[in-house]
């Protein structure tokens, strides 16, 4: 097997949930696997033996103090005194961020990653040390990542494979002019980037077709892959059928579990035949919590190792985005890791967001997911499902077969692997 660095935003830990990478990479061999990332936190994944973290506090340090080491080698499971404090500020300091889209602070941000020491002694043992044969990265809206990437390509000589799995290139999702301004430069720093690459991956046909025309290029489609079981589990809903959603309430997510607890209180009213409960790290004053209604329940955040378990006692499986005309586009051509989770728990999926976006014309186009793109559907939809718990039944196997038929783990690993060696 060829030797494969790939470079991410987030350690490849259980806490994050960010896991498609080492999903992917899962089976390959940790010693041919290396990871590059710029977040606090550590890895825990056992799918990696060589691990190098760029710290950005690091990084905003070495702007005013040269000799700042910014970059270290770091082990799966090991622990840093002040790993915890950092992390934390970080959190932070993204939270504002993704809440916001302030793009002001998202330009101070590539500002302190432009004049900032990343470059460094360290970083350049670690790349040839391990001698990439292939570099494995996302097409991100992040530009100080896009150029880590460049760097290391040219630093190792090694083949660039691009992975878009985000809107980060389209004029597609606002009219603002902060919002131009900020993606004419994230366009540019993609199209450096892509004339690097050998290959290239996207995360559905939609992503691909958008890349492809952009760019010139010709995507493969590769998904986070579902590890076999043992078959498809006929159940029977519960009474009242258990809704479960888990996952961040941004860009537009809240109010759309604000109109799913409106919809609730309408199907409640005459006794309760449905509960929500919500999952998420996102942190909710009291006058938006008054707002879901008295059917959500809005609960604090759980380890990744955690949600499986919870979607194995749930009913109905909620992927929830934006919706309505005027919605938020910022997810429009991702594709949620939940979405293959919740192929593989073989669970009904309830499916709320407009009609311009990569998951919800896929889930229509494979009939594998009861869908609603308008505030006034998801009524009539969850309602349907509620009154005729026979449509959970159908969907949850309608789930379950489309996940075996395109995200198989087999199928998505030869197309991976095979990539990566040829």
């Amino acid at each position: 097997m060829k030797k494969v660095l790939i470079l991410s935003v987030s350690a490849w830990n259980k806490k994050s949930g960010s896991d498609t990478f080492s999903s992917l990479m899962d089976g390959y061999g940790a010693d041919n696997v290396a990871n590059i990332y710029i977040r606090e936190s550590l890895p825990d994944s056992p799918v990696c033996n060589n691990y190098f973290r760029i710290s950005e506090n690091a990084v905003l340090k070495s702007i005013f103090k040269r000799n700042t080491k910014t970059g270290k080698k770091v082990s799966a499971f090991q622990k840093i005194n002040d790993n915890e404090s950092n992390e934390r500020v970080t959190e932070e300091r993204y939270k504002k961020l993704s809440s916001k889209k302030n793009f002001i602070l998202s330009i101070a941000r590539e500002l302190v990653w432009k004049f900032g020491n990343w470059k460094t002694k360290e970083l350049n043992d670690f790349i040839d040390e391990f001698k990439p044969d292939t570099v494995f990265f996302a097409m991100e809206g992040y530009i100080h990542l896009n150029r880590i990437s460049r760097y290391v390509i040219k630093r190792s000589a090694a083949k660039g494979i691009g992975y878009f799995w985000d809107d980060n290139f389209t004029y597609k999702q606002s009219n603002k002019l902060g919002y131009k301004i900020y993606r004419f430069f994230q366009k540019k720093s993609i199209k450096k980037t892509v004339k690097l690459c050998s290959d290239f991956f996207a995360i559905t046909p939609k992503t691909k077709n958008e890349a492809d025309a952009t760019f010139n290029i010709n995507c493969k489609v590769l998904t986070k892959p579902i590890k076999s079981n043992e078959g498809f589990v006929l159940y029977e809903p519960h009474n009242p059928v258990k809704i479960l959603y888990t996952g961040k309430l941004i860009i537009g997510r809240f109010d759309t579990i604000k109109f799913i607890g409106e919809a609730l209180n309408e199907i409640n009213k005459n006794g309760v035949k449905a509960i929500l409960d919500v999952y998420t790290t996102t942190h909710l004053n009291e006058e938006q919590l008054n707002f879901v209604g008295k059917y959500v329940n809005i609960l604090g955040a759980i380890p990744q190792m955690q949600v499986a378990e919870k979607q194995s006692q749930a009913d109905v499986l909620l992927f929830a985005e934006a919706v309505g005309e005027n919605s938020n586009k910022m997810a429009r051509l991702s594709f949620s890791t939940k979405i293959t989770d919740y192929f593989g728990s073989g669970k009904c999926i309830f499916a709320v967001g407009s009609n311009d976006t990569a998951p919800i014309e896929y889930l229509k186009d494979e009939d594998a997911a009861v869908i609603a793109v308008t505030k006034e559907q998801i009524l009539s939809q969850l309602s349907a499902l509620i009154e005729n718990t026979e449509i959970i039944k159908e969907y949850a196997k309608k789930a379950y077969d489309c996940g075996q038929r395109n995200h198989n783990e087999e199928k998505i690993k030869n197309l991976l692997f095979e990539t990566l060696n040829s």
